[in-house]
């Protein structure tokens, strides 16, 4: 299993037979192998999540399939992926994927997981390797929101993580926002303390990967601090 970090959000995950890439919108794309089938996976409709433009790898690769959250058809429609230059024939090929829902593919199982902003996460197992996306399922709480909010949103990020508490991920790519302030390790340490998680690879970090230094060093990553993988 070979790992590459894109940029963002975005991650290709290559196996034996297969390659997995998640939330790409921008970025050099590693050059794949044109006999392995890839699966290019989108979490939700914005912007830092997906791009038009991973229909491009149908004019280099001969083996692509698409699953997308199921939110990105209602966000943009048939028309706009047609204006996109992406055909009936290849719109109707395209997988889209509710929340809480298992899609299984002669080479892969997809389970989703309900996104506390928009779309999903995705739980990708092959080769007997199970891997985790977050999209943007992440605890969301900020200093400008009431409390009510907050503590919604916990409940929220609470009861999905409630779905996989101790269950083993061989690769997890979790959300580290620094955006959020002093709460921007919450969901990302909430996460690894209610999972078996090999490694983590932290994401949506908006280019400042100083916030996984400073995860690093903080007392709450003493018992997973070993399993954060840095850029």
């Amino acid at each position: 299993m070979k790992i590459t970090y894109i940029e963002h959000s975005c991650f290709s995950v290559e196996f034996e037979n297969v390659i997995l890439l998640f939330d790409y919108y921008k970025g050099q794309l590693p050059k794949f192998d044109k006999e392995k089938t890839i699966y290019v996976f989108s979490s939700h409709n914005h912007h830092d999540h997906f791009n038009m433009s991973i229909f491009e790898l149908l004019k280099e690769y001969p083996n692509v399939k698409y699953i997308f959250s199921r939110d990105i058809k209602t966000a943009f429609g048939r028309n706009l992926f047609n204006k996109h230059g992406i055909t009936d024939d290849i719109y109707e090929k395209i997988e889209f994927i509710k929340s809480n829902d298992v899609l299984e593919t002669l080479d892969l199982k997809i389970e989703t997981l309900n996104s506390t902003d928009e779309g999903v996460a995705f739980i990708v197992t092959v080769d007997g390797k199970t891997i985790y996306h977050a999209g943007d399922l992440n605890l969301w709480v900020w200093n400008y929101k009431d409390k009510i909010f907050n503590e919604n949103m916990m409940q929220e990020f609470e009861k999905e993580i409630a779905k996989i508490k101790n269950r083993h991920f061989d690769a997890a790519f979790v959300v580290l926002d620094p955006r959020q302030g002093e709460w921007f390790y919450l969901g990302f340490d909430y996460f690894m303390k209610n999972t078996n998680t090999d490694k983590v690879y932290p994401m949506h970090f908006w280019n400042d990967n100083s916030v996984i230094k400073m995860l690093k060093i903080m007392n709450c990553s003493e018992i997973y601090r070993e399993r954060i993988i840095s850029y």
